[in-house]
């Protein structure tokens, strides 16, 4: 008996892991917000135990935080921080398309495609938060193509942290239209099995986003404060 309550505990645990990066994710429980224990297990009807578990893997993932007095919270970034994560990605990304100009299969460039599609129709609805559903999968995808677990796992992890980190960044329909674009250059490589080619227009697309990303928050520092 006791290995099937272990592993109905795990399931509990991933179930919950599940529902709260999703709401990390889509900024229903904000950077900072206190991932509290017995009120998660409140609201999601399971007990401490599988919650306690969700809440370190948030951690590990980098998702949520331990701060002193407060426990864990929602992650929150600065420039720095987003920076860096785009860096890490850029390399990993990168080296993840090199090897999957070459290893993806059919079915891994039909997902692209499909994927791309959807976020044609996001940006034709300016719908932002249809493209960054999209953009993530995108960029996940990306990940998988070199059929390597432990490279996988890592741009998962990181485009989980640069979706929160950037998330509270000005998007505008021109943006959309340009980051569509570059992933379509990325795919046309990917289809046409040029290694280089396709590096190179990731690299593009992630110096894009940083140029935008450093224009976005010199602004903002500009602006006049409207607080007394």
């Amino acid at each position: 008996m006791k290995p099937r309550v272990k592993l109905q505990s795990e399931r509990l645990a991933d179930k919950a892991y599940a529902i709260l990066r999703t709401q990390i994710l889509k900024g229903e429980l904000p950077p900072g917000h206190a991932l509290s224990v017995p009120e998660l297990s409140r609201q999601l009807g399971v007990s401490r135990s599988p919650v306690r578990e969700a809440v370190l893997q948030l951690v590990a993932d980098g998702l949520a935080q331990e701060e002193a007095r407060k426990g864990a919270v929602v992650a929150h970034f600065g420039l720095e921080d987003a920076l860096q994560i785009l860096e890490a990605r850029e390399a990993l990304e990168v080296a993840s398309v090199r090897l999957g100009a070459t290893r993806a299969t059919a079915k891994d460039l039909a997902l692209l495609n499909h994927v791309l599609q959807a976020q044609a129709k996001t940006i034709q609805e300016a719908d932002l938060e249809g493209y960054q559903a999209t953009d993530l999968k995108f960029h996940k995808l990306l990940g998988t193509l070199s059929h390597n677990l432990v490279l996988e796992r890592m741009v998962g992890l990181l485009k989980d942290q640069s979706h929160l980190a950037l998330e509270s960044a000005a998007h505008d329909l021109a943006q959309l239209e340009r980051g569509y674009l570059e992933h379509q250059a990325v795919l046309a490589a990917l289809e046409a099995r040029n290694a280089p080619q396709a590096a190179r227009a990731l690299q593009k697309h992630f110096k894009r986003i940083r140029e935008s990303l450093e224009s976005w928050l010199a602004s903002d520092q500009t602006q006049p404060s409207t607080s007394k």
